[in-house]
């Protein structure tokens, strides 16, 4: 396309990474926004080393090191605090990069830089879209361009997961990414950095638990008790999966969450829709290379993410045994593929 005419419709994660990724390339796009607000703007984000390779790409390599905090080992231990599996993040990331926590809005902040008046807050209406030459659907797990222009495409479906999200201070640990595993109920911690922590809590249940969700910790080690008892601004939702495998039609694209978004225990919904906008940016002018290179990326994402789903709910005792066994190998497997440049 010469000077082609470029609207993008969410300003999240995704949008924000391909306005960033098309001014690049010297295209300049227009955005609009439903929500003046970012949801879960009081949770934090996980960024595997394939995110920030992304978000480096993107130019904001030194914004987000700065922002975040170093992530350097992953560990997942049973309800009862015994180690399952302790792993450097350089082993599962071969040396790629860092990989860091960050408070979702200060990754929000960052990716707005420089964005001042190029983001309209509007509801998306079909006709807008008419003086566009390309339209690109970055607007969530509900998207409405994928609901309008991709009606055959099924709507999200529930994973069978409920989790709560926040974060919360007096957690002293440092650089750790750090599972506890119940039976049906997992608890995650990561470091933030200055004693706070992104915690995410979920369960396997198809309809909220009656009474108080903070009840179902009160079996795990005192780290988890006292953390869930000081959740205070807490970001609950259903866990649900939505995978295309056709992204274009015509002159409009979807990427991120729109395209695909799965349970987050790879986490690598940022990672996938900030390399949507990077290659989508080479790719203005071939949609069908475009899925090309992305759809099979994603289709990995989803079906490792599956079966972590399947492993995790395993029988604890079958379970525990596989992580302490094969699971080093397993999980660095899980990611090697994402090493390579999207």
């Amino acid at each position: 396309m010469t000077d082609p005419r470029v609207l993008i419709v969410g300003a999240g994660i995704a949008g924000l990474g391909a306005v960033h990724a098309l001014r690049a390339k010297g295209v300049r796009a227009d955005v609009v926004e439903r929500h003046p607000q970012a949801e879960a703007g009081g949770t934090g984000i996980y960024l595997p080393a394939n995110a920030v390779r992304a978000l480096s790409a993107l130019g904001f390599g030194d914004a987000i090191r700065g922002a975040g905090h170093e992530i350097r080992r992953q560990r997942m231990l049973d309800h009862r605090g015994r180690v399952l599996l302790d792993l450097p993040i350089d082993q599962v990331w071969g040396g790629l990069g860092p990989s860091v926590a960050v408070r979702h809005a200060e990754l929000r902040r960052i990716l707005r830089a420089g964005l001042d008046g190029q983001i309209v807050v509007k509801t998306f209406v079909s006709d807008d879209a008419a003086p566009y030459d390309l339209v690109i659907g970055a607007d969530g797990i509900r998207s409405a361009v994928r609901e309008w222009v991709f009606p055959d495409a099924a709507a999200p479906r529930r994973v069978g997961e409920l989790a709560w999200r926040f974060v919360v201070d007096g957690y002293d640990v440092e650089h750790l990414w750090c599972t506890w595993q119940g039976n049906g109920r997992t608890f995650l911690a990561v470091s933030l950095g200055g004693g706070y922590a992104y915690c995410y809590a979920d369960l396997t249940a198809a309809a909220p638990p009656a009474g108080d969700w903070r009840r179902l910790f009160d079996g795990f080690p005192e780290t988890v008790r006292s953390l869930v008892a000081r959740a205070g601004d807490v970001h609950a939702a259903a866990i649900e999966e939505v995978f295309l495998d056709d992204v274009s039609r015509g002159k409009t694209v979807l990427i991120g969450d729109a395209a695909h978004a799965y349970s987050p225990n790879m986490a690598q919904g940022a990672a996938l829709a900030l390399e949507d906008g990077l290659v989508l940016a080479e790719h203005l002018d071939d949609l069908a290379g475009y899925a090309r290179r992305r759809v099979p990326r994603a289709r990995w994402v989803r079906d490792q993410t599956r079966r972590r789903d399947r492993a995790r709910h395993l029988p604890p005792v079958l379970r525990d045994a596989a992580l302490r066994t094969i699971g080093p190998r397993l999980f660095k497997a899980a990611f090697r593929p994402l090493h390579e440049p999207p």
